[in-house]
C-alpha cells in the first residue's frame, strides 16, 4: 500500500535526506521524498504504522509535520 504525505517545514534538499533517513529507518516501509512539491511517497511493505508513528519518526528529524493528501 502506497500513501502520499505533504511536508511543512522542509525548505532544501538536505531536510529533505533528513527526513528520507528518519523515514527509512522504520522497518518494513520505503520513502521517496521530493522537494518540489515537499511531499513523501511511501509505501508500507506489510506492515502498517500509522500516522502518529511517522510523525514521530519525522520530528525526530526536525521541526517538520506530515499531512496525509486525498
Amino acid at each position: 500500500m502506497k500513501k502520499v504525505f505533504r511536508i511543512q517545514g522542509m525548505a532544501c534538499g538536505h531536510y529533505r535526506k533528513w527526513v528520507k533517513k528518519a523515514l527509512q529507518r522504520i522497518p518494513g516501509l520505503q520513502a521517496v521524498v521530493t522537494l518540489d512539491p515537499p511531499v513523501a511517497t511511501i509505501e508500507f511493505a506489510g506492515t502498517k504504522k500509522t500516522p502518529e508513528e511517522l510523525q514521530k519518526a519525522v520530528s525526530e528529524a526536525g521541526n517538520y509535520i506530515l499531512s496525509e493528501t486525498e
